[in-house]
């Protein structure tokens, strides 16, 4: 597991975890190194917004509850930014989670 952070001198290692300090392409390069053509995930709303900017995301899979949470970071919380497409690649409906996947479309 990687965790891309400012700071990793602040954090104590665990058990298969790299702490990395670069640009969000360049861990994104890393962990795909790692993964050994595997897919690879992120799990930060707003690392996952900076990949979806630069072009770097193939698909996103969403999992939705019907439930309403509180306070916290917004998943795709981009004020003023310009729309992000996408076209549905799959889908379910069972009676509790919708899951979903999506790639994003080309722009235009």
């Amino acid at each position: 597991m990687f965790v891309l952070t400012h700071r990793p001198e602040d954090l104590k290692p665990a058990g298969g975890v790299t702490f990395l300090n670069c640009d969000v392409a360049e861990a994104v390069r890393i962990a795909l190194d790692a993964a050994g053509g595997k897919n690879l995930e992120v799990l930060s709303p707003s690392i996952g917004r900076q990949l979806l900017e630069r072009g770097i995301v193939d698909e996103i899979d969403l999992h939705i509850a019907p439930v309403l949470l509180g306070d916290g970071i917004r998943l795709f919380d981009n004020p003023g930014g310009s729309p992000v497409r996408l076209g549905l690649v799959n889908g379910s409906d069972p009676s509790l989670v919708v899951n979903v996947r999506y790639r994003p479309a080309a722009a235009g």
